[in-house]
C-alpha cells in the first residue's frame, strides 16, 4: 500500500523485478531493431538507353520526377524495403550477403510468376566505404543510386 509521504525509489521497491527486466528488454530490443535498419535517401535515377548508356529520369514529367530526396528503409536482417519508390513487398527476398567492413550488403528480390512475367530487383550497399554515409545502387526496371546511414 502507498502513502503520502513515499519517495520513487520506495515506489520502484513495490514493482515485482519481472517487470523491470521486461522494461530493460524492451528499451535493449528497440535499440537493436534501430541498428539493424537502414535509413536510405535516393539522390538520382536512371535507365538504361537502346544504346547502351545511362539517362537520368528525374527532371522530367514522369513518376520519378521527384526521386531525389525520397526515402526508404531497409531492414538489414531480412532485406525488406519500404518507400514511396523502393518497396520489395509481396517479392521473395534473398540476403545474398550481409555484408562487413570488407563486401557491400547484397539483397535479391523475385516477385512470382504472375502471368508469365518475374520481376527482380537487385540491391547493393558497399559498407565498406569510409564515412556515416555508405553509397548503394538499386537495379530493377530503372537504376536508383543514393546512400544509406545506418
Amino acid at each position: 500500500m502507498m502513502t503520502a509521504n513515499c519517495y520513487p525509489t520506495e515506489l520502484a521497491m513495490d514493482r515485482p523485478l519481472s517487470s523491470v527486466i521486461f522494461a530493460v528488454t524492451i528499451l535493449l530490443s528497440s535499440g537493436a531493431a534501430a541498428a539493424n535498419e537502414l535509413s536510405c535517401t535516393i539522390t538520382g535515377a536512371s535507365e538504361v538507353t537502346a544504346e547502351g548508356r545511362l539517362e537520368a529520369l528525374e527532371g522530367k514529367k514522369n513518376y520519378y520526377e521527384t526521386v531525389a530526396g525520397a526515402e526508404f528503409i531497409v531492414q538489414r536482417d531480412k532485406g525488406i524495403m519500404m518507400g514511396r519508390f523502393v518497396s520489395n513487398a509481396g517479392q521473395k527476398i534473398t540476403v545474398i550477403d550481409p555484408g562487413s567492413a570488407q563486401n557491400s550488403y547484397k539483397v535479391l528480390s523475385v516477385s512470382p510468376r504472375a502471368g508469365g512475367r518475374v520481376q527482380s530487383q537487385y540491391f547493393e550497399l558497399r559498407l565498406q566505404e569510409k564515412g556515416e554515409k555508405k553509397p548503394f545502387v538499386l537495379v530493377a526496371a530503372e537504376v536508383l543510386h543514393g546512400y544509406c546511414a545506418m
